[in-house]
């Protein structure tokens, strides 16, 4: 290395938050608690990258914030990144790439809610940090399997 800081390729996250810098920062959220609507953590879930802004702004989901390419590159920068991988984002192509390369949004859900007809995506990111993407359909009708409709299961607590 000579010295000097190696650099990581991809790291996988969903969005950024005006109050994480690091990677440390995320590390020390408590995130076996109950989500709450504002804050650091629903700011990783819900916040989204957007070409229309520079820096962080208010979001039209109500919850976490938009994010432009002066924030993911502050963040890459001061965590000798090179590239961010997210999702819960609906793309219609199963995936999108912005801002030369440096993010990565993979949305894994065919046909949303079984009406948006969108496409879905799988990534492997390789050891040497090279991304490989393969998009996919919904499964046909007729090779969907169902599942029992057993009404006597009981409901896990984390519903309660």
């Amino acid at each position: 290395m000579n010295g000097e800081a190696q650099q990581s390729h991809t790291r996988v996250l969903t969005g950024l938050s005006p109050e994480i810098g690091t990677l440390d920062q995320i590390r020390l959220i408590d995130r076996f608690q109950e989500l709450q609507s504002d804050g650091p953590l629903a700011d990783l879930l819900w916040s989204d990258p957007d070409g229309s802004v520079e820096t962080f702004s208010q979001s039209k989901r109500g919850v976490g914030y938009l994010f432009g390419t002066t924030d993911l590159r502050q963040f890459l920068r001061t965590n000798h990144l090179s590239h961010m991988v997210r999702s819960h984002q609906l793309c219609m192509d199963g995936f999108q790439v912005m801002w030369d390369d440096t993010l990565t949004t993979v949305w894994s859900a065919p046909n949303y809610c079984y009406r948006c007809g969108n496409v879905a995506a799988a990534m492997v990111v390789a050891e040497d940090g090279s991304r490989a993407l393969t998009t996919f359909l919904e499964a046909p009708e007729s090779e969907r399997r169902r599942p029992d409709n057993d009404t006597n299961k009981e409901v896990p607590d984390y519903f309660l």
